[in-house]
């Protein structure tokens, strides 16, 4: 009964919210993006391709006309580098910025391409791939100039070239993601860019194509790597070292089988040598405890005899010390008393002396006071 009560309730309010003129029900479909816009990317994008395909022209015929492997590796590792950062910038959500960046890209391989010399490159090839990127660096300029307005065009040539100036790259085949350091520098020359997400159907075309765009370079790069691997394996050297390492192997794994089978009288000759060698280990350690504590013992007998020697001879010295300060003493004792004796009476000379001599004289003078005084009268 509960059940078919809350299926009535949820129908009754379905049927009145159907009813109601202010509830709607809608998908939201973005702001679709401007044809300028979808231009860019369609274009951006179509170059990538371009490049990508005469990027991998250009490795093929360097590897196909250079007898040497490293430079035939080389042209191939230069492909996969450059495909993979020219999918990355190409692929980019903002037009603007992907355009941005596949122009840095191309810049970027070619400075470094004419710097390079050619034994840092492809060797006598290299001009193959200095023509390529060259091509490829003024057709993303007239790329940019043919999709652009005339002032955004500018402003990105000058955003490029001071980009490039202030982060160079160790390769020419680097990029990176260009997206705030555009906008700022939008902002900083006066112009605010509001980019559109673009309608449902542009958001699933833009991931079809950036999937599509992953998966081609992920497979174009598996199996460009087969082809490096392929390419060292066919080195004389490498094969001759992988049999080598394979004729190793199968002698290491010979001795093994020969030990394992001769293995139970391997075990007995090892433990009857090693019973031996601990016989003799132990006799060894036997005598070397029985030295230690001989010389344990005369090391300790000689320094008891020290000991007492030098008890005894401390003990002669203190009675000589002793013997001569008797003497000392006894010797100087005399002068000590007479000493005593004459400090004694001249001390008792000053105490008698003294108060008689200073009696008679104050007597003398009392005397003569009296004399004058019955003269004066």
């Amino acid at each position: 009964m509960n059940g078919w009560m809350k299926l009535a309730a949820a129908l009754f309010a379905a049927v009145s919210l159907t009813g109601c003129s202010l509830l709607k029900v809608a998908v939201a479909t973005g702001d679709p993006l401007s044809k300028e816009e979808m231009n860019v990317r369609t274009m951006t994008r179509g170059f990538y391709y371009d490049m990508a395909g005469e990027v991998a022209r250009a490795a093929d015929s360097i590897a196909s006309l250079s007898p040497d492997v490293n430079t035939r590796v080389a042209a191939v590792r230069w492909k996969i580098r450059a495909t993979r950062a020219g999918v990355n910038a190409a692929m980019q959500g903002i037009p603007d910025v992907a355009l941005a960046d596949m122009w840095i890209l191309c810049r970027r391989m070619n400075d470094a391409f004419s710097a390079a010399p050619d034994s840092l490159l492809f060797g006598p090839q290299s001009g193959i791939a200095r023509d390529a990127v060259r091509r490829l660096d003024r057709r993303a300029g007239r790329l940019a100039r043919q999709l652009l307005p005339a002032d955004r065009y500018d402003l990105m040539a000058s955003f490029v070239d001071d980009y490039i100036r202030k982060n160079p790259a160790s390769e020419g085949d680097e990029t990176d993601n260009t997206t705030l350091a555009w906008l700022e520098y939008l902002g900083d020359n006066g112009v605010e860019h509001a980019y559109a997400t673009g309608s449902i159907a542009e958001v699933l075309a833009d991931v079809n194509d950036r999937l599509s765009g992953q998966t081609q370079q992920m497979s174009n790069s598996i199996g460009w790597s087969k082809d490096i691997f392929e390419m060292r394996l066919e080195q004389d050297s490498l094969r001759l070292q992988v049999g080598a390492q394979l004729d190793s192997l199968e002698r290491s794994f010979n001795r093994i089988v020969v030990v394992a089978e001769h293995l139970p009288e391997i075990t007995d000759k090892m433990l009857e040598e090693l019973n031996r060698q601990v016989a003799q280990l132990m006799g060894t350690m036997n005598a070397s405890v029985d030295n230690a504590f001989a010389d344990f013992d005369r090391q300790r007998d000689e320094l008891q005899q020290y000991v007492s020697r030098e008890r005894e001879a401390l003990v002669g010295q203190l009675r000589q010390t002793g013997d001569d300060l008797v003497r000392t003493v006894l010797d100087a004792l005399p002068g000590l008393v007479g000493e005593i004796l004459l400090y004694l009476v001249l001390a008792l000379a000053v105490l008698i002396g003294g108060p008689f001599a200073l009696g008679f004289w104050l007597g003398g003078v009392r005397q003569r006071a009296k004399g004058r005084k019955a003269e004066n009268r």
